[in-house]
């Protein structure tokens, strides 16, 4: 009987560290039907997330791209329905910030047309800050959810994540970090959620996006960061990119 109670709670004990381990590598939820109607899948042919800005443009991140020669795909409606409208980018209609990446991780893509039916995030003024700590920002992706290493998987439903704005470890121009919420489990990020962006909700209007996801800091990192949409000289090259091209 002692040795049966002893393997009862062993199999429980189990159990529970899987469960804590699993919600721990996932982090978030399966974003609902009335929100990330403005996500959008970029393949370069590599696979990440971006967001539709306009009817006709999308902000990605440039490391999915800067290996790339040729035409980009872009496909729109990819949630709730996944009624897509894909779209073939020439490279002419690539407008990368920086190339190294140093001082932002982004890149505007331009449609050949305009998306239909779906209601665009919102850019915030040409005024905007960086977020700073403590504020709460939604990011969403079809990255891994059991491994952060691990393939994306663009079958499951979109997941998305609330992180708050918290210190980067090393301070790094035109970038702002994000981690998990209190109380709550470390989030992760994967691969596969580049190029999505970080948004703050607002009941009954569009969303604003504040970020574009670069990444963890390593492959165990709970720390994510983004390139900020507030960055003067980045907000500055994104109103000058749509107003000129």
């Amino acid at each position: 009987m002692a040795m049966l109670k002893f393997l009862q709670l062993l199999l429980l004990t189990a159990g529970v560290e899987s469960a804590v381990v699993k919600h721990r590598l996932i982090g978030g939820k399966p974003c609902s039907n009335n929100e990330r109607h403005h996500q959008v899948w970029v393949f370069t042919p590599s696979f990440c997330g971006g967001t539709l800005i306009d009817k006709n443009w999308v902000l990605t991140a440039a490391h999915c791209y800067k290996s790339v020669i040729g035409s980009v795909e872009v496909w729109a409606g990819v949630h709730p329905n996944r009624a897509y409208q894909k779209f073939n980018i020439q490279e002419r209609d690539v407008h990368i910030y920086d190339v190294t990446e140093r001082t932002g991780d982004i890149i505007l893509l331009k449609l050949p047309g305009p998306v239909s039916g779906i209601t665009p995030a919102k850019l915030p003024d040409s005024s905007c800050q960086t977020p700073v700590n403590g504020e709460q920002l939604q990011i969403a992706g079809h990255g891994s959810t059991v491994n952060q290493t691990g393939p994306s998987d663009r079958n499951q439903p979109l997941q998305c994540l609330d992180l708050q704005v918290i210190l980067c470890p090393t301070l790094i121009n035109n970038y702002f970090c994000g981690g998990g919420l209190p109380n709550k489990p470390p989030a992760y990020t994967c691969k596969g959620d580049s190029g999505g962006g970080w948004l703050k909700k607002r009941f009954g209007r569009r969303s604003v996006i504040y970020g574009v996801h670069r990444g963890s800091y390593n492959t165990s990192s709970t720390i994510a960061y983004a390139t900020s949409v507030c960055a003067p000289p980045i907000r500055k090259w994104i109103d000058d990119t749509m107003t000129n091209h």
